[in-house]
């Protein structure tokens, strides 16, 4: 009688023991991801639609490559100061109209590009470059996202891979490939329009019909109350950890983006084609899928920051000087090589470096920390840009119109900018809160 008394009060006890509060993930968030990775992409496609059949867009538009640029870099300009706004955007008007906003307006951007087959040839460039703007006005309001949008949604566990998936550019994977098949001719230019301004619509349709929030919790911190705007910056001025990571990142971020665009105008003089060319600048993407995936999975089980970061800066670094050696004639699988060793050590960084700047600013909003780091990156990306095409071989190098000087100073730029990461640290402060609540 007396051990059945002793069993049934043990159970008692058990059963009124706190348990650990589980957290997951829903199925929606994963289904809201796939929908602002759409925009995402969509937006990164209109960046660089021109850039991925650079021939065929310059001689349509009649501009030269120089000119051509300037519609990316016209971009990037409007990216590095509207980033500086989306927290303010996210926290007045909410992660959907804001996901929304950008969808719409990269669609009537892309559809008056396209209204530029019916005004004059001289006059081509110039309704580009303002569908251009107008559509790049909605890009930093999805480019931005990542940090935010994977804090509202997503459980700590799941946080690395959605950021990874939402933060690389996979627009710049498929521009690559698909613009040049679609553009290999003059002629065949307003495919090009006509292609991205289908793309922009389909994607904007299913953007009214998602929900704003998750109907459950996801983490301990998703709904915990951040700083507000004045007290999140002057905590972030006096962080030097924060602005370590936001000069590695944006440095790093730049100029992959930066690479991205200019390496199909580097590759073809050495007799490979453009689709070829287009290739290449997709595999840098390909290669940064696999980075950013792994990296963002990893990260998730372990909260390894520090280590992955310090083991993979250096090697992206690296990277960068193998591709002085193998922008060579006749070997293309040598160059596809070299530009996914770049893509997966860049983009498996990216992750790292956005999680991380929200664990150590922690609990400034993840929007603001990110927010600062997009618009220094797309800064870098510009400044970078400009440098290399102005690096261009003319037409009586060998062979004609080459990068090689760029590619060496884009080499000598990384190993420089890297070296900070040896003094990078910080403690996961979020991490260790939806630890310490989830108890």
């Amino acid at each position: 009688m007396e051990t059945k008394l002793s069993q049934t009060i043990s159970e008692s006890y058990d059963s009124h023991e706190p348990k650990e509060k589980e957290y997951k993930t829903s199925k929606m968030a994963w289904i809201q991801l796939l929908s602002a990775l759409l925009v995402n992409s969509s937006c990164a496609i209109s960046w660089t639609t021109a850039s991925s059949a650079p021939d065929a867009a310059a001689e349509w538009m009649k501009s030269d490559l120089t000119q051509l640029n300037w519609l990316s870099n016209t971009s990037a300009i409007i990216n590095s100061i509207l980033s500086l706004t989306t927290p303010w955007a996210y926290e007045k008007y909410g992660l959907k109209t804001m996901i929304i906003f950008s969808s719409v307006l990269n669609a009537i951007g892309c559809w008056i590009r396209y209204i530029s087959i019916v005004v004059a040839p001289d006059k081509r460039y110039y309704l580009v470059l303002l569908g251009q703007a107008i559509g790049a006005i909605g890009g930093p309001y999805i480019y931005s996202i990542a940090t935010k949008f994977v804090a509202v949604w997503f459980a700590g566990k799941d946080r690395g891979i959605a950021n990874a998936l939402l933060s690389i550019q996979l627009g710049m994977f498929i521009s690559p490939l698909v613009m040049p098949a679609l553009a290999s001719i003059s002629d065949e230019a307003p495919r090009l329009w006509l292609g991205s301004a289908i793309i922009a619509t389909a994607v904007a349709l299913p953007t009214p019909f998602l929900p704003k929030k998750p109907k459950n919790q996801p983490s301990a911190t998703a709904d915990i109350e951040r700083m507000h705007f004045k007290e999140s910056m002057i905590n972030l001025a006096k962080n030097p950890n924060y602005w370590c990571v936001t000069f590695l990142c944006s440095t790093s971020l730049g100029m992959v983006y930066a690479v991205s665009v200019l390496v199909i105008e580097a590759i073809t003089p050495y007799n490979y084609t453009t689709q070829e060319s287009g290739i290449c600048a997709a595999i840098i993407l390909l290669g940064g899928m696999f980075g950013g995936l792994l990296s963002g999975y990893w990260v998730g089980k372990t909260g390894q920051y520090l280590m992955l970061i310090k083991i993979f800066a250096p090697l992206c670094a690296a990277s960068y000087i193998m591709l002085i050696f193998q922008l060579i004639p006749n070997a293309f699988a040598v160059v596809l090589i070299a530009c996914l060793t770049v893509g997966f050590f860049a983009y498996a960084l990216l992750p790292l470096y956005l999680e991380f700047a929200s664990e150590i600013t922690y609990p400034v909003p993840e929007s603001m920390s990110s927010c600062v780091i997009w618009a220094f990156s797309t800064t870098f990306m510009l400044i970078f840009s400009v440098i290399l095409d102005s690096l261009r071989e003319g037409p009586d190098a060998n062979p004609p119109y080459n990068m090689k000087k760029a590619s060496i100073v884009t080499a000598a730029i990384m190993v420089a900018v890297t070296s900070p990461v040896i003094w990078l640290k910080g403690d996961l402060k979020r991490l260790a809160v939806d630890k310490k609540e989830a108890c």
